[in-house]
């Protein structure tokens, strides 16, 4: 059993995924083939289009669009104020201690935040997915229950809609309310991990794409990365991660927000995976 993992990391991170992906797929290294897909966040926008029919190339294609002035479907203005207040609420959720606990302290923030309606997130974000809901792919999102901590896998059994799923996978404190689904409510599952790749105990083969920006911040997801990957290694499960090349670095650049310069960012993700594609089309082989 093979299970495909795709990071957090904001909107570069859904550009850089979706150019990657898109690049693998054109030379022959079909990634989406994967037995259960994972995704955190950015990741879960992504795995959810592609487990529900959205051809990779398609969805790189979308993006390289917004050069030409065409917005995304599920657009959203990201409040600089407010994104400024992230870095210290990751950092409390994931220092070494009792995280969930810790998690717990940054849900009750995301509680408080002001943010847009649920109800008008969820329409955001089933716009952003076309309307589609759970195919019959194995594929999960990962959240946080904001009450006592807890990392989740949301999937079509837990009791609600795919655009519900991928909202509380991506809902950030203050951009975002955390989403409702079956009495509890759920926030980003980046503050479990960037990628919670641990999650994939079992599977006989993981494939982790990571995005990692440069810097402290993208040295702090490796090292996290490093530990889930150590721990799968030891149950006995075979582990490629793939990261940000050189030239895909240096397309996201300094702010990983900067919604402008997703399109550079999957045309590099698209050249890289065609550089990788022979090699994990071994590994998944």
């Amino acid at each position: 059993m093979r299970a495909l993992v795709l990071s957090g990391g904001g909107p570069l991170a859904v550009a850089w995924e979706s150019g990657l992906i898109a690049g693998l797929a054109n030379a022959g290294a079909a990634v989406m083939n994967a037995d259960f897909v994972l995704g955190t966040s950015a990741g879960a926008i992504v795995g959810a289009q592609l487990t529900t029919g959205r051809a990779p190339d398609a969805l790189a294609a979308a993006i390289l669009d917004e050069e030409k002035g065409v917005p995304p479907p599920g657009a959203r203005h990201y409040d600089p104020a407010v994104v400024a207040l992230l870095p210290a609420l990751f950092a409390k959720a994931l220092a070494p201690g009792d995280r969930a606990a810790a998690r717990a302290e940054v849900g009750a923030q995301a509680l408080a935040a002001q943010a847009p309606a649920e109800a008008d997130e969820l329409a955001r974000v089933s716009r952003m997915l076309g309307g589609a809901d759970w195919s019959d792919r194995g594929f999960g999102c990962v959240a946080v229950d904001v009450e006592d901590g807890e990392v989740r896998i949301l999937t079509r059994d837990s009791g609600a809609s795919l655009a519900h799923a991928v909202a509380a996978s991506c809902s950030l404190p203050g951009l975002s309310p955390p989403i409702t689904i079956e009495g509890r409510r759920y926030m980003d599952g980046g503050f479990g991990s960037v990628a919670n790749a641990d999650l994939m105990l079992g599977y006989g083969k993981v494939l982790v794409l990571c995005f990692r920006p440069a810097g402290p911040p993208g040295d702090r997801m490796a090292a996290r990365l490093d530990e889930q990957v150590a721990k799968l290694r030891a149950a006995g499960t075979m582990v490629e991660v793939i990261f940000p090349d050189g030239a895909t670095q240096e397309a996201i650049g300094v702010n990983t927000m900067d919604v402008r310069r997703r399109p550079a960012v999957v045309r590099a993700g698209m050249a890289q995976g065609e550089a990788e594609a022979a090699r994990l089309a071994a590994f998944l082989g």
